[in-house]
């Protein structure tokens, strides 16, 4: 006798077991594929800047970049200039209901503040201050935020706008992760 045969006689066709077997392995691989889809925004407080400065796209850009590395589906709200918490506030519902239409998981909204001093030693602005808010998309409900405060700006390293956006998606990370994300 064959081996279908005895398995057929046993009441355990060949093909059912191929097909179950078949599943199985597609539904494990769903599970490992399977990851969040966060959005961010970020908001530029600079008075001495009309426009969203190089500065604050290079950290856009290293973010994006940082976060997909990290194994998020990412994607981002346009940059933009805030000189009052009433405008972050309205910047963060129109990022937030962006995020929701977008089925993104989470609204990440960051706030980078400038000043120039005495101490400036660039035409452009130093960037002293990151705060970031990390949201529900789908309920709006803040679940953390954080301030980066006394940021080391070195522009005579060329990365270091990069190393300084690494360190924040380090951060919003694990605040993520501390919230199940």
């Amino acid at each position: 006798m064959s081996g279908q045969s005895i398995l057929l006689k046993r009441g355990v066709p060949m093909g059912n077991f191929k097909r179950i077997a078949v599943f199985s392995a597609l539904l494990l691989s769903a599970t490992l594929c399977f990851a969040n889809q966060i959005s961010f925004q970020i908001v530029q407080h600079d008075d001495s800047a009309d426009n969203v400065t190089e500065d604050s796209m290079i950290i856009e850009d290293s973010v994006l970049n940082t976060f997909f590395e990290y194994g998020y589906i990412v994607t981002n709200s346009d940059a933009a200039i805030s000189d009052s918490e009433s405008q972050d506030d309205r910047l963060f519902k129109i990022g937030t209901g962006e995020a929701f239409n977008g089925f993104s998981d989470y609204f990440i909204q960051i706030k980078l503040y400038y000043e120039r001093t005495d101490k400036t030693l660039s035409a452009s602005s130093d960037l002293y201050k990151i705060d970031f808010t990390i949201a529900s998309a789908k309920s709006g409900v803040k679940i953390a935020e954080k301030s980066l405060k006394n940021l080391k700006i070195d522009r005579t390293k060329k990365n270091n706008l990069s190393k300084i956006s690494e360190d924040l998606v380090f951060q919003i990370n694990t605040a993520l992760k501390a919230n199940k994300a």
